[in-house]
C-alpha cells in the first residue's frame, strides 16, 4: 500500500506560520495522504458533544467488527458506518497514553468533517477551498456558530476499495508526523468529529478538532458533483 503523507500547521490568526512537507512513503497496496492544520482565533466557552472515551482493547475491537460488517453490508462505493467512532477511539489510546484528557466526538464535527470529505472529492487533498485563502474547516465551523479558541484539521486519501481499515490507516500515519501528532494529542482540543467521502476508488478522510463546541443549526453548504 503506498502512502503519501504531508503537513500544514496553522495557529490562526489568519496568517501561517509553520508548513512542512513530508514526502512520500512506500507500505504496501493502495494510496494515502495525510495532512493536517491548527489554528486559534477568538475567546470562547462552552462544550456540549458527547462521545466515545474509552480505548480500551474491547472496545476497540468491537468498534472495527462494526466497521468491517457494515462494509460487507453495504459495498465498496458506502463509508462504513462506526467510522468516526472507532477514529475517535484510537486518537484517545493515543491520548490515554500520553496521559491526555480523551475527546469526545461530536456529532455537528462529525457532519462538518463529512462535508469536508466530500468538499476534498472535488477539490483533492487540501485544506483550502478553489479562490479561498481561509480554511475551509475554520469556516465551516464559523458558518455553524461553533465557538472556539483553537481548531485543527488532520486530512487523508487512501486507495481501494476496501475502505475498512482506512481510519486505522490514517490514525497511523498522522501518529508517525510530529504536526498531525500534535493535533491528536493536542492539550488545547477537547472535541473531535471525523468524516468520510468515498469517489473514483478513493476514500478521502478529514478528522476536525476543537477546544470547545456550541451547536447551533446546521448550515452546510450543498454538495454538488464532480464534473467527469
Amino acid at each position: 500500500m503506498i502512502h503519501d503523507p504531508y503537513f500544514l500547521l496553522r495557529r490562526a490568526s489568519r496568517t501561517p506560520l509553520v508548513m512542512a512537507v513530508l514526502i512520500l512513503c512506500l507500505v504496501g497496496f493502495g494510496l494515502g495522504e495525510p495532512e493536517a492544520n491548527a489554528s486559534a482565533t477568538g475567546v470562547v466557552f462552552g462544550v456540549a458533544s458527547t462521545g466515545p472515551m474509552i480505548s480500551s482493547p474491547s472496545v476497540l475491537r468491537d468498534i472495527a467488527n462494526r466497521v468491517r460488517r457494515s462494509m460487507e453490508q453495504h459495498g465498496p462505493l458506502t463509508p462504513p458506518a462506526g467510522l468516526a467512532s472507532l477514529g475517535v477511539a484510537l486518537f484517545n489510546r493515543e491520548r490515554a497514553a500520553a496521559r491526555l484528557p480523551p475527546l469526545t466526538e461530536s456529532a455537528l464535527l462529525d457532519q462538518i468533517a463529512t462535508t469536508r470529505a466530500q468538499q476534498m472529492v472535488i477539490d483533492g487533498l487540501t485544506h483550502t477551498r478553489p479562490g479561498s485563502h481561509d480554511f475551509a474547516a475554520t469556516q465551516l465551523l464559523r458558518q455553524n456558530g461553533i465557538a472556539f479558541t483553537w481548531d485543527g484539521e488532520n486530512i487523508y486519501w487512501q486507495g481501494g476499495p476496501p475502505f475498512d481499515d482506512a481510519v486505522n490507516s490514517a490514525e497511523a500515519w498522522w501518529m508517525t508526523s510530529a504536526e498531525h501528532r500534535a493535533n491528536i494529542l493536542g492539550a488545547n482540543f477537547r472535541q473531535v468529529g471525523i468524516g468520510t467521502s468515498i469517489d473514483d476508488g478513493r476514500m478521502y478522510i478529514a478528522a476536525v478538532f476543537t477546544d470547545s463546541a456550541i451547536a447551533a443549526t446546521l448550515t452546510l453548504p450543498r454538495h454538488r458533483e464532480r464534473e467527469r
